[in-house]
Formats: structure tokens, sequence, C-alpha cells
């Protein structure tokens, strides 16, 4: 879950976006809601980031305040608890996350029981949908509405007498690389030291190596639809870029091009366009709760103030007790890599 959507605070966007004039705000006495964000993927381990809400007010930073003393269990749908999820200090996070080592199935449902002491307590139900084949027909690099793009053909099929609501999303992963080597039967790294690698680079048994390791670090990259069918299409039309391409299927193949801006591929240290990594390409099943929350963040997105209180947009949400998402997922992942690392 660690590469999917950063849950900001909307609610914040949604009443301070589209003032052309600067007001004081009122007082604001509103007491400080749990919010509470996870994706729980089928094959993978639970992750859950928990945050804690602030009252909009002048000078007040809209973003989530961490909570290192939640406690966070991971249920199985009838309630029996599976596993307390410990606290992982991680400063590239913007709310603070817990992870378990409990293996999610595919085909499960699951509960999710967050406690902040002094807070409501959160529960939110998900459920994962079970494995579905994607057929991968080709890829290209082209040109869409002028700008450079990866435009991927593919193939997703129908698993019978099971509604799918379908996400296509793309990322770029950070990397970092270094040069092992080893001195007296223990094993450094150049990075760290660099001056005794230089000195016995050459000695037998240095056997120096290059080591690359993927960081919890990820630029969303944009993506493009032509496709009519695409829930998009009802949001902002197929000619603007969007984080996920949406689809509901029902009982029939669903045959698309889906295409991810180029300019990410690979990194350009003059331009700083994208950093050193590799790109990971994301076609995903998920539960229907989740699909409303991905459809609505990109209403959000687009016009987070609509000009006017009464028209704004309201992100879907399951937790009880609290804000944010628990969503389930089923997903294949594509890994490319065009920098050298």
């Amino acid at each position: 879950m660690k590469h999917l959507f950063i849950f900001i605070p909307v609610l914040a966007i949604l009443l301070l976006a589209g003032c052309e004039q600067e007001l004081p705000l009122p007082p604001n006495k509103a007491v400080p809601r749990e919010v509470v964000y996870s994706e729980l993927v089928a094959n993978s381990f639970p992750e859950v980031r928990v945050g804690k809400s602030k009252p909009v007010g002048p000078g007040i930073n809209t973003g989530f305040e961490l909570v290192e003393d939640a406690d966070v269990q991971l249920m199985d749908k009838g309630g029996q608890l599976l596993e307390t999820l410990t606290y992982d200090k991680d400063s590239s996070n913007a709310m603070s996350v817990y992870r378990g080592k409990t293996k999610l199935d595919a085909g499960k449902n699951y509960k999710v029981q967050v406690i902040v002491p002094g807070l409501k307590t959160v529960t939110a139900m998900a459920s994962i949908p079970p494995p579905f084949k994607v057929d991968l027909l080709d890829t290209v690099r082209t040109l869409l509405n002028g700008r450079p793009v990866l435009r991927f053909h593919l193939t997703v099929n129908p698993i019978q007498g099971v509604k799918q609501y379908v996400v296509m999303e793309a990322l770029k992963q950070s990397v970092i690389t270094d040069t092992t080597f080893s001195y007296r039967g223990v094993r450094y790294r150049k990075s760290e030291h660099d001056s005794l690698y230089q000195k016995v680079k050459d000695l037998p048994g240095c056997n120096p190596k290059k080591d690359s390791s993927f960081l919890n670090d990820y630029l969303r990259i944009p993506c493009y639809t032509q496709d009519e069918n695409a829930d998009n299409n009802q949001i902002g039309g197929l000619n603007e870029n969007y984080n996920s391409i949406l689809f509901t299927q029902s009982g029939k193949p669903l045959t698309t091009n889906f295409y991810i801006n180029a300019t990410a591929l690979s990194s350009n240290p003059a331009e700083a366009i994208a950093p050193v990594g590799r790109v990971l390409v994301y076609i995903k099943s998920v539960s229907k709760e989740y699909y409303d929350f991905l459809l609505t963040y990109e209403k959000v997105k687009r016009n987070p103030g609509l000009n006017s209180l009464i028209q704004a947009i309201q992100l879907k949400s399951n937790t009880q007790g609290g804000l944010g998402i628990v969503g389930g997922s089923f997903q294949k992942v594509y890994y490319l890599y065009y920098d050298q690392l």
C-alpha cells in the first residue's frame, strides 16, 4: 500500500478553495477525529496509516497529526483477532504507519479496528477480490495529443458472476545504488567506507559488487485513457491526466489502451523530471468501497471547491467512528527498467 494515495485533509481544501477575498475564519471548536487509510493487498502484508485531523483555522497546518500510540488490530470478518500491527516510524509518510506480518488472502474479508487514546474507536470492513487474469497484448511508445506516452494494450478478463472494479495506475520508485566489498571477512558499503575501499579494491577477496536498494519513495506518473467506457469520462473527459484510470466491468472482457506519461520513464538529472529508479504499472481489481473513494478523489482533485460549498464533493468513506477508507485489492504489477541501475 505504500505506493498508493497519500490521504490528504480534503475537507480543509473544500472549505478554503475558491475564495477570492481573504476573510478571517471564525473560531473553530471542532473535535479532532481519527483518520485511517489502508489498502489491503492480496498476497502482501497489512499496512494501516493512522492520523488525527485538525480543525481549520488561521495559521494551522492542515496536515494530519501523527499518532504513535494507536492500537491497530487486523481481524477476520467475524471479528476474531489475527494480529496487532506494529508502529513503524517512517518519516517519509504524512501519517503514522502500522505494519503486520499476516499474509493477506485473495477472496477474503477482513476487519480493521483502530483505537487512539481519547478518540472514538474506528472500525472498517474490506473485501479483497478474487484473483483475475490480465493479458498484456503489446506496449509501444507513441504520442497522445502531442504528449509522449507509453501505451499498454491489454485485456482484463472477467470473473463470471463477479462485478469487477478495475483500477490502472503507474508510479516511479526511487533507488539508490552502492558498491559492497569484503575485507577480512566483513562486508562493507563503499559509500560508508570509501577510503578503505580505495586501499583494498585490487586485493584478492575484495569481491566488489554493485547493489541496488529500492526506497519507500514514489513519484506518481500521470495516466490517460481514450476509452469512452472508462468512468474517468464522467469526471473530466478523455484529454486530461489522472492518478488512476477506472473501469466498472460486468461479465465481459475489457480490452483497452492505458497510457502513462513517458517523461517519467527515465531520469533526467539536468531537468530533474524523475528520480533514478524503476517504473511500476498496476492493474488492480478493488473492493467497491475503495473504488468509490478513488473515483471521488479524482473529482475532488479536479475541482475541490467548485466555487460553492453546496456543490462540494465529499470523499467516500467506509470507516465507522472516524474518517478514511480501508479497501481491498488484488493487483498485477509490471516492473519496467529504463534507468541504468
